[in-house]
């Protein structure tokens, strides 16, 4: 197999410090763009949700008036999300380029933060913390990265923080997050559309060049932070649910390369994903419904594989899934739909890569982390049967296995 994207970006470390990757398409009729910060919520230990918060209050502007209708006059849209490791804000247009861009720049280059403005995102964002407490997926991720690494580690916590957190967000304490991580090294930008790439790094050149501060150069997550295991690897929490959901997976190798990390994605997909004999049976015997996908968060500082789902009955699912690790582990499985598995992430691959919106943060989040997003369908093509099936028994170990239930 020799599939290769015949999409190559443009890349430039810029004067300022800024990482740009530009994709010139004339054939597009909108330009999409997406510039990520090395900052989230693992990186707020001490204060839990100040990167979000920090996200929500870049919308601000020194001369009062509200970003986003300034967007919407020029025929523009911007929006933004904050994960466990990256800040990402999006901004898409189908005319007016120049404007809608000096107006993003402007934007990410001189924050203003005042107690009116906090008062306003401390009550949105409040109402988010509630609105995800509801969703029973979402509080089963949460045990579940507790019961992967213990109550003391930062990606355990909510990425918008706390209801007492929320309450200490000061104009100090943005000020402080944004020059610790907002520096222009900490960040790399995607362009996508039809544009000129002379242009555009022009108009890049033009922001502000930004030293780190001295919370970015201590490293990521201090060592005391990062909580152990928890001895528990099944758990049930009554929630009033019609019927038990689920949520399993693995705690995996901190720091392992993109290419060990795609092995583990195919492989995983392979043994219990949606094209595995195994999700076949389990969905037609109800231990498992439709929809079950696999995420996949593989960093530096954490690694994980985790699916959610249904099931009529948890603990046999449970005990499913670590005999069909023991038969990896020991030899005896093969992986049939292998091949299957493979293609199955080649065209998850090339579907993002048409997107200019899913390209173009895929691209700008993976080079702030050290990873190159381009690097992946190689990777995914030419990986042989042996590379992914070691990569696997690395992570699909029935002691890396965690499984939280909600009834």
């Amino acid at each position: 197999m020799n599939i290769a994207v015949n999409v190559a970006p443009i890349q430039r470390r810029l004067s300022n410090g800024l990482y740009v990757s530009i994709f010139p398409e004339p054939h597009f009729h909108h330009t999409f763009v997406s510039w990520s910060v090395s900052y989230g919520s693992i990186h707020d230990a001490a204060l839990p949700g100040r990167a979000h918060f920090l996200e929500h209050m870049m919308f601000y502007n020194p001369d009062e008036q509200p970003v986003k209708p300034m967007f919407h006059a020029l025929g523009a849209s911007t929006s933004a999300l904050t994960r466990y490791d990256v800040t990402t804000y999006q901004m898409a247009c189908t005319s007016q380029f120049e404007q809608s861009m000096e107006l993003f720049i402007r934007m990410l280059a001189t924050p203003h933060f005042t107690p009116i403005h906090i008062e306003k995102e401390r009550a949105a964002i409040h109402q988010e913390l509630s609105m995800y407490e509801d969703k029973p997926s979402w509080r089963a991720l949460q045990q579940l990265t507790q019961m992967m690494y213990g109550h003391n580690h930062p990606i355990t916590a909510d990425v918008a923080g706390t209801p007492d957190s929320l309450y200490q967000m000061t104009p100090d304490e943005l000020n402080m997050a944004y020059n610790d991580y907002y520096s222009t090294g900490n960040m790399a930008v995607a362009v996508a559309g039809p544009i000129e790439p002379e242009a555009v790094t022009e108009m890049l050149e033009q922001f502000p060049v930004r030293e780190h501060g001295t919370a970015a150069l201590h490293g990521v997550v201090p060592l005391d932070r990062r909580g152990g295991e928890s001895g528990e690897r099944y758990l049930e929490l009554e929630s009033g649910l019609s019927l038990p959901l689920v949520r399993f997976g693995f705690r995996a190798e901190s720091g392992v390369r993109l290419k060990d990390q795609v092995a583990c994605m195919i492989g995983i997909e392979a043994l219990l994903g949606e094209t595995s004999d195994f999700h076949a049976a389990c969905t037609t015997s109800g231990l498992l419904g439709k929809g079950a996908a696999w995420d996949h968060y593989y960093r530096q500082e954490f690694a994980f594989s985790n699916a959610c789902g249904y099931s009529t009955d948890p603990g046999s699912l449970l005990a499913r899934i670590e005999e069909q690790c023991d038969r990896i582990q020991e030899g005896t499985l093969p992986l049939n739909n292998l091949e299957n598995a493979r293609m199955t992430w080649l065209s998850r691959y090339y579907a993002d890569m048409d997107s200019l919106k899913q390209r173009c943060m895929h691209v700008s989040e993976h080079k702030v982390i050290g990873r190159d997003y381009m690097q992946i369908g190689t990777y995914v093509s030419e990986m042989t049967e042996e590379e992914i099936i070691s990569g696997l028994r690395k992570v699909a170990a029935p002691a890396n296995l965690r499984m939280v239930v909600l009834r």
